[in-house]
């Protein structure tokens, strides 16, 4: 298979997975017996019949950073930093995938397992966008710097999530998690446009 071809499909699959966790959490909402999106955290959708809309949310979304993994593997193979940015893309659609499965705990406060997964998620998230700057930039120059500015917002306001009210912890949640999918969404934009040169 050409190259060009590896970039388009893995960039399309990983645009579909951040268009897909988006449009679940809307409409998880929309349906969802009694959820706030202000106060209710997004793992809260998981609880209750329609639950399984947000889980299939959060399942695609992993498929989007597998589908980067690929991609940007074919794109380049060589430097130390690059090849362990590509192990973070597999890690964090591992831990996605087990915060999914586990997404029906998230209200019970003796279960620690998904606190944990999405703790070790914020982790990966900004060692990916640190690994990962140099190589990206061979892909498009401003992605270096976006990395970078992502991973500054990212240390500062997903540091100051487990200290916000119980009243907005819900919109604050969904306002940080605007970085997590921004960011593969848009070196996606790139792959496929490599594709295309």
């Amino acid at each position: 298979m050409k190259k060009s071809t590896i970039y388009k499909i893995s960039g399309g699959l990983s645009l579909l997975g951040c268009l897909s966790v988006i449009i679940t959490d809307i409409v998880g909402i929309m349906v969802h017996e009694a959820h706030d999106p202000i106060s209710d955290t997004i793992s809260m959708l998981a609880i209750g019949k329609y639950g399984w809309i947000q889980d299939l949310g959060i399942d695609l979304f992993a498929m989007s950073f597998l589908a980067l993994a690929v991609g940007l593997y074919s794109y380049k193979r060589t430097g130390t930093a690059w090849l362990i940015s590509l192990l973070i893309l597999i890690l964090l659609s591992a831990d996605l995938i087990l915060i999914a499965e586990h997404n029906q705990y998230a209200g019970d406060k003796e279960n620690t397992l998904h606190q944990k997964l999405v703790y070790i998620m914020a982790g990966l998230f900004l060692l990916l966008t640190l690994f990962s700057r140099s190589g990206l930039g061979t892909l498009k120059p401003y992605l270096t710097r976006f990395s970078l500015w992502v991973a500054a917002l990212w240390l500062v306001f997903a540091a100051a999530f487990p200290f916000m009210p119980d009243g907005i912890d819900g919109a604050y949640e969904r306002l940080v998690c605007v970085l997590l999918v921004l960011w593969p969404a848009v070196v996606s934009i790139e792959l496929v446009k490599a594709s295309e040169s």
